[in-house]
């Protein structure tokens, strides 16, 4: 018997072909009553979707749909106007910062909530034709992948052109940031462009650039769009500056360190966190004058704790002779240094300090005033102890 279909490729008979047909047309013709529940059951089970608004979101379903809808009836695939706006739905949520996962899976439940209207209008209307729908869901799979394949292409096509544009203008904010002089107008309008807010607060962090290729570069500036805040890295010279806001910087630490989980950490100098631009200026100065007090090893060193090391800094040659003797003593006689902190670091108590060292404070005491005829420097006065712990921060003697 011949077959009734005029379709072989198509397991639809005509009277089924020409139900989803209707089917189609009358789901269409409500689609903009419908479109608004599809659009709250989507920002329902995925809340991220707040990032997009609500009505930009339903245009989109709403032409989704549509074209779904016209494509099961007319068993067509994808036109090419069909995935030039898949394309710019990838590139859309790319810039809306929208995760990829999240886009596929709100494009899935469009088709989940097109396929249910179907079924149900079928069982309504057509229930004779209701077996022959399952052909139907292969259809609307190559639908799902031929867009949705796009959409993802155009998306990572945005993400790297957007990350490449990101870098650049983080590079060129830091530059005017560390001019000679610094630029403060043409910055505010790199930082406006960046998503900072000029007059807010800034804090930097500074990593040394050699241990920071550009895939781990790549890898760090991937990972801070991930974290709450403004958060932009650039390589400028020797050092890798983080510039943030709203920000936590121990998570960024954390974002650092993870990029080599074997090893035993990074080093890392964070500045104090200053309003404005011009805070933003001194606080890279902060982390960078700080972030050698790791000497070169693993670690993190932030500017409120460093501050006086880290300030003299600059000046370690030309004070050079002014502590020379104690800087000597500290290499010589380290356990007398040692007494020395531990005095300053417990409240300039001999007994709490001695207790720290496990000494008798009679011997704790005799190191002070040892330390003292070697050095000059009585520990016990507040200009002595202060020049002591200048020597032993600013000059390493450990």
């Amino acid at each position: 018997m011949a077959s009734t279909n005029p379709h072989p490729s198509t397991p639809l008979s005509d009277a089924a072909r020409q139900a989803v047909a209707r089917i189609c047309a009358q789901i269409a013709e409500d689609l903009p009553v419908t479109s608004h529940d599809i659009v709250r059951r989507i920002r329902t089970e995925i809340p991220d979707y707040a990032v997009v608004p609500a009505e930009e979101h339903r245009q989109f379903v709403l032409y989704q749909g549509r074209m779904l809808l016209a494509g099961i009836a007319e068993q067509s695939p994808p036109q090419d106007e069909h995935i030039a706006h898949a394309r710019e739905l990838g590139r859309r949520r790319a810039q809306q910062g929208l995760p990829i996962e999240l886009l596929l899976e709100a494009y899935h439940a469009t088709c989940r909530e097109a396929w249910n209207m179907i079924l149900r209008q079928a069982t309504a209307d057509e229930p004779e034709h209701v077996g022959e729908l399952a052909y139907l869901v292969a259809h609307m799979w190559t639908w799902f992948r031929i867009l949705m394949g796009n959409a993802s292409d155009a998306y990572n096509e945005e993400l790297r052109r957007t990350e490449v544009t990101r870098a650049t203008l983080a590079h060129r904010l830091f530059a005017e940031l560390t001019a000679d002089p610094v630029q403060l107008e043409p910055a505010a309008t790199l930082a406006r462009t960046l998503g900072y807010e000029p007059d807010g607060e800034f804090q930097a962090l500074c990593l040394p650039a050699e241990d920071w290729s550009d895939d781990r570069t790549e890898q760090l500036r991937h990972r801070l769009t991930a974290l709450p805040g403004v958060l932009h890295c650039a390589t400028d010279g020797t050092r890798l500056l983080v510039l943030g806001q709203r920000h936590d910087p121990d998570r960024v630490v954390a974002a650092a360190e993870a990029i080599s989980p074997s090893a035993p950490g990074t080093a890392v100098g964070i500045g104090l966190s200053r309003p404005g631009l011009a805070g933003a200026v001194d606080s890279i100065t902060d982390a960078t004058q700080v972030l050698s007090q790791t000497g070169g090893q693993h670690g993190v060193v932030r500017f409120a704790d460093a501050w006086l090391a880290a300030g003299l800094g600059e000046q370690a040659a030309r004070l050079a002779p002014l502590f020379t003797r104690a800087v000597a003593t500290a290499r010589t006689d380290s356990h007398l240094a040692e007494a020395v902190v531990a005095f300053a670091d417990h409240g300039l108590s001999v007994a709490a300090a001695a207790r720290a060292l496990h000494l008798h404070p009679n011997s704790l005491s005799y190191r002070l005033s040892r330390w003292n005829e070697l050095t000059g420097l009585d520990p016990r006065s507040g200009d002595g102890l202060v020049a002591s712990l200048v020597a032993l921060r600013l000059y390493r003697t450990d």
